[in-house]
């Protein structure tokens, strides 16, 4: 895979993950190894990756995901009342069958980051920009990664709406931050992604100013 194509094909797997088909723990690591190599806050490499795949934990965290996302939807599953051929179908159908399934995906992975910078007033968008700056990178290349080898995940953060409890659960220090949760299993054999359509970049994009002219 070359890496225009890896940059243009990696994708949110949900029901593509293969949930019987083995996970080599080698595989893991390899990608882990990459995605560690990306930049972060002064280089302080302030990270926790958390591995989880032990069946009893993976349950726990898919009940609490699972109960955040019907708290975030009113209290019901969404996918049947939408059109299953449209977009929004195709998308709600996703993630509802994740949220029914999350306890069957092999690993989930949730990486955590410790905040290094000091404090002052009014620097919440600050305080913010650097710590996710200083996850995401290597979580987008670990992605990349996992889908170079044939492996699947997606970003999701509904975790969060239970932060404390999941703290708790998996004993993690109060000083750190939990960036999101990565379900992680191979693909389905045979299942391959395509760049997805994106708006032109005459509509998102402006020089020296919001309403400057097209790149």
């Amino acid at each position: 895979m070359d890496i225009e194509q890896l940059l243009t094909t990696t994708r949110s797997a949900r029901k593509s993950l293969d949930l019987e088909a083995h996970v080599d723990p080698g595989d893991i690591r390899e990608c882990l190894r990459l995605g560690l190599q990306a930049a972060n806050g002064s280089n302080q490499q302030s990270w926790r990756w958390l591995v989880v795949g032990d069946a009893g934990l993976r349950q726990k965290l898919a009940v609490l995901y699972r109960d955040a996302y019907l708290r975030r939807v009113g209290g019901q599953m969404l996918a049947e009342l939408i059109p299953g051929h449209s977009p929004e179908g195709r998308l709600m159908s996703s993630t509802e069958w994740l949220v029914e399934n999350m306890a069957k995906v092999p690993l989930l992975i949730i990486p955590c980051y410790e905040p290094h910078l000091p404090r002052i007033d009014g620097d919440e968008s600050f305080y913010q920009a650097t710590l996710y700056g200083s996850i995401f990178p290597a979580v987008w290349s670990f992605q990349l990664a996992l889908h170079a080898r044939g492996y699947g995940t997606c970003i999701t953060t509904l975790h969060l709406h239970h932060e404390d409890a999941v703290r708790e659960l998996l004993e993690i220090p109060e000083t750190y931050r939990q960036g999101c949760l990565l379900p992680v299993g191979r693909l389905r054999a045979g299942h391959t992604f395509r760049p997805a359509p994106r708006r032109p970049l005459n509509e998102v994009v402006a020089v020296d100013g919001w309403h400057g002219a097209h790149l």
